[in-house]
């Protein structure tokens, strides 16, 4: 069956990055490892690892070299409730930077945006008005504050 895998590049770090990714999101372990010899790489060395984060199967990269990752690509991240996201948020910070708007940029330079679950429903159902208090919220947060946007969808902030 066909799917989709995104794969980063993470020139001679996806290894550390799988352990940082594995105890940060609580994840059981590797769904895959690849060692070997390959062209941009050594005899020996980490090719690849593939492994489940917040049910999706990632890809890390073990090449040598640099890489550039930009905002033009981040992995957009739901999670159900306020605590879920103040744990993933402060894990995948270590060592990274806050960017706005729920978006943060990791050690290795991966972005993510990491957004409460509910603010999805909060947005379908929203009428103009309820979805420009709550845009405007948004604006004004580095790291997504679930009561405070629920205060500025509600018009009671």
């Amino acid at each position: 069956m066909p799917g989709l895998t995104p794969c980063l590049w993470l020139p001679e770090r996806a290894e550390e990055a799988a352990a940082f990714y594995l105890d940060t999101f609580r994840a059981a372990g590797l769904a895959a490892e690849r060692r070997g010899e390959m062209r941009m790489g050594a005899g020996g060395d980490l090719v690849a690892v593939t492994l489940r984060l917040a049910g999706l199967e990632v890809m890390l990269f073990n090449p040598r070299g640099e890489a550039q990752h930009s905002h033009a690509l981040s992995l957009f991240l739901t999670l159900p409730d306020q605590a879920a996201l103040d744990r993933i948020w402060e894990g995948l910070l270590q060592g990274g930077a806050p960017v706005a708007c729920g978006w943060l940029k990791d050690r290795f330079g991966i972005s993510w945006q990491i957004v409460p679950e509910p603010v999805g429903t909060l947005l379908n159902t929203a009428d103009a008005v309820q979805a420009g208090r709550l845009m405007q919220a948004i604006q004004g947060m580095v790291k997504l504050d679930l009561a405070t946007l629920q205060r500025a969808f509600d018009g009671t902030a």
